[in-house]
């Protein structure tokens, strides 16, 4: 493209040809164009502007005229000045205007992850505030899970905080043993989550299926979850609810954590956060006490107890019979009680994780506590992390691996809270209380990449 000599017309002629040379260059050329020939004006003689159609063209004077002029210009008004500064400066501005309006339409237009992006296959399970779906992203055929949470179930339960910190924590977090976000949105109604699709089910299925786990599932399982709550711990983050609920298997029989609606970033005043499940809650977060991340390492160990004897440690029909028993006395596995093929360090393990002061318990000074026990004695942690190794306990790829009847029937208590509440989203207040939810920081190709974890 020719570049334009700007210049001001001295005839209409002259005039006319430019206009139309003008018309045929962008706006934003014509700008460089003429700041361009300014700045070659001012290497040029000065001579005496010309009038262009009663206006001055304006000259910058040169170093040496600069004192002399310097007190005349400053007595001229600003009715006075030059009025091809203001155009200049319009130009500039115009232009710079219609760059950001662009980059602006540009990012409006770009695709939003919605509902109708999906392929909604069939209920997997039954959230506080909703169901999880087993979906396809149509764009690339990848599987997810995706958390579907009633608005009018939320604020019924006073859980927004809960939601949005769930969203916000897990958008700093990305490890092969933690359920990963990949996408969040919202309509007017519900929130979503999409998140890895676990094949295999949630470990309270199969605690109910199997009833007990072998030694070398339990520490197959164990290691798992270790490894999860070592890298979250690790991002100064707490669960806080670890549970069989909140343990999924992957079709290789992995286990990864999930649900992080009450996870917290750890703080050293967290004493009125008590959040949790009784039975796996551990006794400093119950008694309203400052606690860190030995709180995890407690419901480890509950688990383990569980896997071994087929019980939890601390029963109860209330929190408050559960935080009795555990005030009453500390339970410990006894000699007696260890299944035939279990090891006396299994036991040990065990025993001190569930151990009631934190400060006695493992891992109260660090996660290297865990690892150095000689039930892990020559354990392939690295094996483990890269998934080289072969689960002892693999779900069956021909069932569905939850439990339907459960499903149904907390559907239908959801159901009654959602048409009592629903009329309330339809105030503005309400809905902004979700705002920000949404996120999509992730490309399809890290998409794939990711889920291979």
């Amino acid at each position: 493209m020719k570049s334009l000599n700007y210049r001001f017309p001295h005839s209409r002629q002259d005039s006319g040809q430019m206009n139309i040379a003008r018309s045929q260059i962008p706006q934003g050329q014509q700008v460089i164009n003429v700041l361009n020939n300014r700045s070659n004006e001012q290497n040029c003689d000065r001579s005496p502007a010309p009038m262009v159609h009663g206006l001055q063209k304006f000259a910058v004077p040169s170093s040496q005229q600069s004192s002399a002029n310097h007190s005349k210009k400053s007595s001229i008004s600003k009715q006075q000045q030059p009025k091809q500064i203001g155009f200049l400066n319009y130009l500039i501005l115009k232009d710079k205007s219609q760059i950001i309006q662009d980059e602006e339409k540009e990012n409006i237009n770009e695709p939003v992850v919605q509902k109708n992006m999906f392929n909604f296959q069939f209920v997997i399970g039954i959230g506080g505030f909703g169901k999880v779906w087993k979906v396809e992203y149509k764009k690339t055929g990848q599987i997810y899970a995706m958390k579907e949470m009633s608005k009018a179930l939320i604020i019924a339960k006073k859980s927004v905080n809960s939601v949005m910190n769930e969203r916000n924590i897990l958008s700093n977090l990305k490890h092969p043993f933690l359920v990963n976000i990949y996408y969040a949105f919202q309509d007017r109604e519900n929130l979503f989550l999409v998140l890895d699709y676990m094949q295999g089910g949630d470990l309270r299925y199969h605690i109910g299926k199997m009833r007990r786990f072998s030694e070398d599932q339990t520490r197959f399982f164990m290691a798992c979850i270790f490894l999860g709550l070592e890298y979250m711990h690790s991002k100064n983050s707490l669960h806080r609810d670890i549970k069989p609920e909140n343990l999924v298997l992957d079709k290789n029989g992995y286990i990864r954590i999930t649900d992080l609606g009450i996870a917290r970033i750890l703080r050293p005043d967290n004493s009125q956060d008590t959040s949790g499940t009784p039975g796996y809650m551990a006794p400093e977060v119950m008694c309203r006490q400052n606690h860190s991340f030995a709180v995890d390492y407690f419901a480890l160990g509950v688990i383990g107890y569980e896997f071994m004897l087929g019980r939890r440690p601390y029963t109860g029909r209330s929190r408050k019979e559960i935080r009795d028993q555990i005030l009453a006395k500390q339970v410990q596995i006894k000699r007696s009680e260890i299944p035939d093929n279990w090891s006396l360090e299994s036991a040990d393990f065990i025993n001190r994780l569930i151990q009631r002061k934190p400060a006695n318990r493992l891992g109260f000074n660090g996660p290297h506590e865990l690892r150095q026990h000689s039930w892990f004695k020559n354990f392939p942690w690295q094996k483990l992390m890269n998934k080289e190794l072969k689960s002892p306990y693999i779900p069956n790829q021909n069932e569905d691996n939850f439990d339907a009847r459960q499903i149904s029937i907390e559907d239908d208590e959801n159901n009654e809270l959602i048409q009592q509440h629903s009329i309330m989203l339809r105030r503005n207040s309400i809905q902004s209380q979700f705002s920000g939810y949404e996120m999509d920081n992730f490309s399809d190709k890290q998409n794939t990449q990711f889920n291979n974890f």
